[in-house]
């Protein structure tokens, strides 16, 4: 605990030191970060010790630049060798991931895994030591970024953060939540997490009876905790919400303002890379903060460095959102600025559920399913009582070992359900070899609405 406390103050004082720096300035910072990362990553890992000697890079003067791109197939292929502790492989994290449902478990006792929710048509891993998880979290206790710290608490007492969400499974918004729990952030931050997989009804009334003084989630799940908040059975006064996990619309900033009142931050993270982004106070524009991230952006994706992630080093890594800079100067300088993040905004679908009340079935939901040969899944929408999930196994599982893979997800679903009190809604699960992203957003569309225009149940875009 004591290390991971003096590197996150090592790392708050850094942060207000590059503050003061111009962009070149912090750019020559990366650089010599860079040059560390390449030279720890030729010593411990073979993959790209192969790399470096392949490509006869001088691991002295190099730039990102010099190195080929990492995509995700590669690291899924590439994994162990990647890694650069050689007990870190695939399938001694699946076993750990078997038996362990708590995202503040440590594997080995030192690593923090996550699990990619595959967005992007393929399942992958992170892995994080205990040094290197302190480094990217520190982002969330920077000045301007830490609810804490603006000073927009209305009672003497410890802050009160709400995270409405999946909470089964190693999965990154639930795993930085959770963390605000662990070592001194428990002495600023008391923390509320409430199961999605929950009725909407006990949602409400837990955060009734809680009181957040930040609310946060993804986009589709706040705007149903929208829609009771503007009905009168949601009764709280956020001082500010966090949304991310996926596009927020204007529209969608526009209900969530409306219903609660209250600033509406959308924030940009990924499981490779933790906390990246958030919107600058009082506009649209995102501000990268990337002291410890080098971007590469094109015109239909974009290629991210993580320059502090020593245990599973991540070299010009290929992801399918598409950014556009801001045209102006960025808000707060020397970071880098967005317009706009090009990925998913899912549709939500709703359910009359067993007691003939409206109910949502949030598709983030399935990202908790213990089912560890299921790399993918997508819902389809068949009418107003009824799905369809798609699920993607493992390309290495036997094609005898499919009804065993199917039965498990129906028993995954049907918990589901259960949960939610809509044991009334059907469903089928069927086994497709692929799911190929959507051609405009290059992420996986989680919920296809294959209903025919008159169909009346709906669902929440």
């Amino acid at each position: 605990m004591l290390r991971r406390l003096v590197t996150g103050i090592a790392k708050l004082r850094e942060y207000e030191r590059n503050e003061r720096l111009t962009r070149a300035e912090l750019e020559a910072r990366k650089l010599a970060k860079f040059r560390t990362l390449a030279g720890h990553a030729q010593r411990h890992s073979p993959y790209y010790a192969q790399v470096i000697r392949e490509q006869r890079i001088d691991v002295a003067t190099c730039a990102p630049g010099d190195f080929p791109e990492l995509t995700r197939s590669l690291l899924i292929e590439h994994f162990d060798r990647i890694a650069t502790d050689r007990r870190i492989t695939r399938a001694a994290i699946g076993r750990f991931l078997e038996s362990s449902d708590d995202a503040s478990e440590l594997f080995l006792g030192k690593y923090h895994v996550l699990q990619t929710s595959g967005s992007s048509g393929a399942t992958s891993f992170i892995v994080y030591s205990e040094t290197d998880w302190a480094r990217g979290m520190a982002q969330t206790l920077r000045r301007g970024w830490a609810p804490w710290g603006t000073g927009t608490s209305r009672r003497p007492r410890r802050f009160r953060v709400a995270y409405y969400g999946a909470l089964g499974g190693h999965f990154g918004g639930v795993a930085m939540v959770s963390g605000s729990r662990r070592a001194v952030l428990r002495l600023l931050v008391r923390t509320e997490m409430i199961e999605i997989n929950d009725p909407l009804g006990s949602a409400v009334a837990r955060l009734n009876a809680f009181t957040p003084d930040l609310l946060i989630g993804y986009v589709v799940a706040l705007k149903a905790l929208a829609g009771e908040q503007l009905a009168g059975r949601l009764r709280i006064k956020p001082c500010a919400i966090n949304a991310g996990g996926e596009t927020m619309t204007p529209s969608d900033r526009e209900l969530l303002e409306r219903a609660f009142a209250c600033p509406v931050r959308s924030s940009y993270g990924a499981t490779e890379f933790l906390m990246m982004g958030l919107t600058a106070p009082g506009t649209s524009i995102m501000v990268l903060y990337d002291d410890d991230l080098h971007y590469e952006i094109r015109d239909d994706h974009c290629l991210v460095t993580n320059l502090y992630n020593r245990t599973l080093p991540l070299i010009r890594y290929r992801m399918s959102d598409i950014l556009r800079p801001a045209a102006g100067p960025s808000p707060v300088p020397p970071y880098l600025a967005i317009d706009d993040i090009i990925g998913r905004s899912e549709i939500v679908p709703l359910f009359r559920n067993e007691v003939g009340a409206m109910e949502a079935l949030l598709p983030f939901s399935f990202f908790a399913m213990r089912v560890p040969s299921v790399h993918g899944f997508q819902l389809v929408l068949q009418d107003g009582m009824r799905f369809q999930l798609r699920i993607c196994p493992d390309p290495a599982l036997d094609a005898t070992r499919h009804p065993d893979c199917v039965a498990a997800t129906r028993r995954e679903v049907a918990a589901i359900l259960e949960r939610k009190r809509m044991r009334n809604v059907d469903f089928d699960v069927v086994i497709v070899a692929a799911l190929p992203p959507d051609p405009r957003t290059r992420k996986l569309q989680l919920v296809v609405d294959a209903r025919s225009r008159s169909e009346g149940e709906g669902g929440i875009r």
